[in-house]
This record gives C-alpha cells, structure tokens and sequence, in this order.
C-alpha cells in the first residue's frame, strides 16, 4: 500500500473532529498488520521482483553521447578531377567565397556595375578539371602572395597545380574549335594574369599570345565591346605588359577621335585647366581624365553604378589616344603629363596581394621629372604633387631617392586635407586612392622630417622641433636631451 499524507483538522479546543482519531490510527498501521501468504503481499512481491530483472537487463551507455559531424559544402560534391584533398576542399570553398574564379580585377567593382559573379564559373569546377586545376592554382598563388617574407617563387602546390592546367589546357587545344571554349578562354586569362603578378613576363607574353588569337577567331573588337568585363581584364593587362616593358601592348585600340568624349561633367571651380599651348591631343586627354575622376566620385557618393560598357569605352578611349601620343610631344614636361597619366590609368588594375612591378615607366618618371625641372618652370605645384604621389601609389613606392628628393624640394606645410584639395584639383578617385595616398603622403612628410631634422641636429647641438618622450629622447633621432 502507498503510504499518502492526510491533514487532520483540530477545533480551537485542540481536540480531533468525530471519525478522525480511525483515521490516524489506519495511517499509523500501515505496513504492520500483514499476513506474509496473503495474495496481497504475493501480489507486491512479484511486482518487485519483475522491477528488479528489467532494472538488470537495462544497459547504461559507457560514455557520453556523440552527435555525427556534418559534412562540409564540398564534401559530397564530385569534382572535375578527383583527387582533391581536403586542403583544396576548403580551398576552393575560399576561391568562391572571394570570386577567385572570375575576379573584377578592379578596386572601382562597388561603382561600376561589373557582372561580379558568373554561375558558369561554379558549374566549370564540376565539369572542366583544367578549370578546376587553374582555380587551385590561383587560390595557392594568392596564398603565397600573402605569405609574410614571401621569397618570390610559386608554391610547390602551385607549381602543381599550373602544371596540371597546362597540360590540361593543350589537351583542349590539340581538338578544334579551341575558340568557342568560354573555360579555356578563362584559363588563358586567368594564367595571363597571374604571370604578371608573378613577373614571369615571358610567360605572360605566351599567354597574351594565345589569347589574342582565340580574341581575333570570335571577332576581335567587335566581340570584347559585348564583354565589358572580359575587355576590361584584358586591357588592363595588356596596359600592365606595355607599362613594365615599354613594349606597345597587343590589343590596340583604333583612335577615331581627339575632342573630348565625355558629356560636359561640371567639375570644382579650382579644377586644374590644361595650359593652351599643351599639345591638343594632350589637352583632350586630360580633360576626358579629369571628367572620368569627376563622374567615378559621384557614382560612389551616391551609392549607385557606372554602367560597365561605358566605363570600360572611356578607359579604351582614353588607354589609346596616350599610348597614340608616344613620340609625338617634345616638351618633357608634357611627355611627363603622358607618363602619369598611364600611371594614373594602372591604379584602375587590382592584383590581390601583390604589386605588379612596373620597372619601365617607373624609370621614364624619373628621368623625365629631372628633366623638366631642369628644362623649366611650367608645372604647378598642384601638378608635382600630383605626379609624385600617384607615381608613388602605381608604379613605384616612396623608398625612391629620386621621389624623396622631389618631395622635399617642394618644402611643402600642408597637412593631408589640404594636400588631398591640390589633388582633386587635378584629378582623384577617391575610393581606389585616399587610402594608398594618405599613407605614401604621411610616409613621405615623416622621410622629409627626419632628414631635415638630421641636417639640423648636425649644425647645432639642440633642434627646435624636437619632440620628446617621457624619457627625454627625440621621437625622430632618439638622441638625448642636453639642456
């Protein structure tokens, strides 16, 4: 029987109510009075008996329980090729998740209106293993770019994976019809680029090569104006050969006309007008740049997109009346206008991780910096500024002697607002240089600071801009206070 609890009422006497002293009694003989034979206590003896065999054969799990891991996105997908690992697994997984298959290539992909994804490059991995291999491929070759105390040299994954593209790649060249093979035209672009990163220019000629002959078989100029995106990559790139050797690039455009191409864009009151005895051709050229810069600035501060045929007809346009005017201006000053605006032109080409070595037209800079100095007096100070600092953050770095002399002779006492006003003055996207050209303006005011502060030290004992620590040394030259 199961023992249950009762409350009992008192009256105020503390006496029990009627038929509530039986109560009590019944609850206290619980258990006792019983017979050991009676089919009661049978009955709960074979209750406990049964309870105690279940309670036996009940196994208890030895250790705590575990849920099965999923699987990741790629695990179940079957690849072009199937040996991939898991490394490349993920890998890829990061290939896409950063569009490594089919990158814009460009800083400018939030204000110009480039197709940043394509299906078909996804559904290539599953169906193209020379695509497959030349994915892995770039993904190591970003990964070694990104390596800190990179030697230079591709990655024994990488080189792996290049040589299976290429192997691969021949393949599909030995069939016909190599032309209408979108993937193949990826790949040849895709290894085109990433030999310029690499500086392997030999290579990349060979690539160049080959992609210009698939470009003429479906229709040359013709077929990238229905491209943007593809002539873009394809330009700039072309624009990145010709900039590192001096070489005229392979895709030259037809320059049909000198006036201006652009829609009358209203610019700042303070803009920069190209002085009239520029060369005409260089007068143009400046102004469509000035107007690009103008129209790229507020496509962004409006949060909307340039439309990608239009943006890239400009860059053509544009890319080839300069390349147009080579050896046609004798005033070094204006030739040194031509170089930076080429320069100017590369900081629309973005290489992940990597600075692209643009040895030739960093050189030619210089040289015709010096000699328009020398020759004579007709560029601004707006202008030097300019050159100087697009020059540092394209194609060269402020480690130059040549450019740390130059800035310094401008004895410039702006700080970066006022400095940046000079620059907009000419010319300046601002969403692909106010990053890379407030750090190469500080670097250069802190270079001109500490020389200037050395040549002082050397003259007197004590300098007078001197700025201290706590502990009484010079932030610049860590030389002792000697008051």
């Amino acid at each position: 029987m199961t023992t249950r609890f009762e409350f009992v009422a008192q009256d105020p006497s503390a006496k029990l109510k009627p038929g509530k002293d039986t109560l009590i009694r019944s609850h206290c003989m619980q258990g006792k009075n019983k017979r050991p034979n009676s089919r009661r206590s049978q009955k709960e003896q074979h209750k406990k008996k049964n309870g105690n065999i279940i309670v036996s054969q009940t196994v208890k799990p030895q250790g705590p329980l575990t849920i099965p891991k999923s699987p990741d996105e790629f695990t179940l997908a079957r690849f072009a090729w199937p040996n991939i690992d898991t490394e490349s697994r993920q890998l890829l997984f990061k290939a896409f998740a950063f569009n490594v298959p089919n990158p814009s290539l460009t800083p400018l992909d939030r204000c110009v209106d480039f197709d940043t994804f394509e299906k078909v490059t996804f559904e290539w991995v599953f169906s193209d293993a020379a695509f497959l291999h030349c994915v892995l491929y770039a993904t190591h070759a970003v990964d070694d770019f990104l390596t800190p105390g990179w030697n230079g040299q591709p990655g024994e994954k990488t080189v792996f994976h290049l040589r299976q593209t290429l192997r691969l790649l021949n393949k599909k060249i030995a069939g016909s019809d190599i032309h209408k093979d979108e993937a193949a035209l990826n790949i040849v672009v895709q290894l085109g680029f990433l030999a310029a990163c690499f500086g392997d220019w030999c290579a990349a000629i060979a690539h160049f090569s080959g992609l210009h002959k698939i470009i003429e078989l479906r229709g040359g100029q013709s077929f990238l104006r229905t491209r943007p995106k593809l002539h873009f990559k394809i330009d700039r790139l072309d624009l990145a050969y010709s900039l590192s050797s001096g070489k005229q690039p392979m895709f030259r455009h037809a320059t049909e006309q000198w006036r201006p191409t652009l829609p009358i864009a209203p610019v700042a009151a303070d803009a920069l007008q190209p002085p009239i005895y520029w060369d005409s051709g260089l007068q143009s050229v400046f102004l469509d740049f000035q107007k690009m810069a103008v129209t790229v600035n507020r496509y962004m501060q409006s949060h909307t997109q340039y439309n990608a045929k239009c943006f890239q007809d400009v860059l053509s346009s544009l890319q080839s009346r300069l390349l147009h005017l080579e050896g046609g201006l004798e005033d070094p000053s204006q030739e040194l206008i031509r170089l930076s605006l080429l320069a100017f032109l590369a900081t629309t080409f973005k290489t992940p991780g990597r600075k692209i070595p643009y040895g030739w037209i960093a050189n030619r800079i210089s040289e015709k910096y010096t000699t328009a100095n020398i020759s004579s007096s007709k560029l601004t100070d707006s202008l030097r500024i300019w050159i100087l600092l697009i020059t540092a953050i394209s194609v060269t770095d402020v480690e130059q002697p040549w450019l740390q002399v130059a800035w310094q002779e401008l004895s410039l006492a702006l700080d970066w607002e006022s400095v940046k006003s000079e620059l907009m003055s000419v010319m300046w996207i601002e969403c692909i240089h106010d990053g890379p050209g407030a750090v190469a303006y500080h670097r250069l005011a802190d270079l001109n600071y500490k020389q200037g502060h050395e040549q002082n030290f050397m003259t007197r004992p004590e300098c007078r801009t001197r700025r201290w620590q706590e502990s009484r040394k010079c932030l610049t030259c860590g030389q002792p206070d000697r008051a």
